[in-house]
């Protein structure tokens, strides 16, 4: 991690992070849960917290287009939260990334100015997708898999 660039390298396994860090300005969180609210707590007054595993926020539902009640349902859903974030002093908000050709060549973009650097852990033909599916869930590729033609 370091090697990426990171100041601090915390063992989720073994450390709590919450204990560790404080005054941050955005936190990135994929798992959500109580690692989301213990996220809120380690930013700073006016951070934000962005959340790529839910729940939807109000305003994630009205750019997605999603009808009233569904609109409604995300607010509900998210409404804890926001709760929690609001009395912290910072803001939550839902990402849902779309795999589309404009997000695509901005992170390309990002992947060329060393802005962003992925680690591929491990490189596999198509018939092997299921093993590399298994050892991901599993913990046991650092990285990420690339599949493809062998």
């Amino acid at each position: 991690m370091r090697a990426l660039g990171a100041d601090t390298v915390i063992d989720y396994r073994t450390q709590d992070f919450e204990q560790l860090l404080t005054g941050y300005d955005l936190v990135l969180d994929s798992l959500g849960g109580e690692t989301l609210e213990k996220s809120l707590r380690v930013l700073k007054p006016g951070g934000k917290a962005i959340e790529i595993a839910g729940p939807p926020d109000p305003t994630f539902a009205r750019e997605a287009g999603l009808n009233p009640l569904l609109r409604l349902g995300a607010a509900a859903l998210s409404r804890k939260i926001r709760k929690q974030a609001k009395k912290l002093g910072v803001t939550y908000e839902f990402l849902f990334m779309r795999a589309g050709g404009d997000q695509l060549r901005q992170i390309t973009t990002l992947i060329d100015e060393g802005v962003l650097r992925p680690v591929v852990g491990k490189v596999v033909g198509f018939d092997q997708t299921p093993q590399a599916l298994q050892s991901l869930s599993q913990g046991g590729i650092r990285g990420k898999a690339v599949i493809g033609r062998s």
